[in-house]
């Protein structure tokens, strides 16, 4: 289950009025599929308390998953899944794995976090029954690798 390998956080909200965009700010992450979920780049300033970079983040009404490589600040129903432990790569797999889900929320049937712990998600595991975090980061670097040495159509 999601909730026995990661840590959901709900992190400070930011209202559209309470935040001024510049185009050198730290991204301003609501409740949309698109765009990782950034709406904007919002000035950080003292009163701005920043989410982590490293993390994924979700909107329960939208139930979609992102990864966010830098520090953040939210908008209203967004939350994040600690993953600062594991490489960005291996985030980039749980992320996609996490994206089966999304079709059971919606709307008027939102992913809050304590029905997010309860979901299963598959991931490819060691030898010793932990999440294979290398595998998943060597699997999305192929990927990667693949798709830049491709040529375009």
């Amino acid at each position: 289950m999601v909730g026995n390998l990661f840590k959901i956080h709900k992190p400070r909200v930011y209202h559209a009025h309470e935040v001024k965009e510049t185009p050198d700010g730290i991204p301003y992450v609501v409740r949309s599929k698109f765009n990782n979920g950034i709406k904007c780049r919002v000035s950080k300033n003292l009163d701005i308390v920043a989410s982590p970079g490293g993390v994924i983040s979700f909107g329960s009404e939208n139930a979609s998953f992102f990864y966010q490589t830098e520090e953040w600040c939210s908008g209203r129903d967004i939350y994040y899944i600690d993953t600062r432990s594991i490489p960005q790569e291996s985030c980039l797999f749980v992320t996609a794995c996490l994206q089966t889900i999304t079709g059971k929320y919606s709307y008027n049937n939102g992913l809050f976090p304590e029905l997010l712990k309860k979901e299963t998600i598959k991931l490819p595991i060691s030898e010793n029954g932990e999440p294979n975090w290398s595998y998943m980061q060597d699997y999305i670097l192929h990927i990667q690798r693949f798709i830049s040495f491709s040529p375009l159509y």
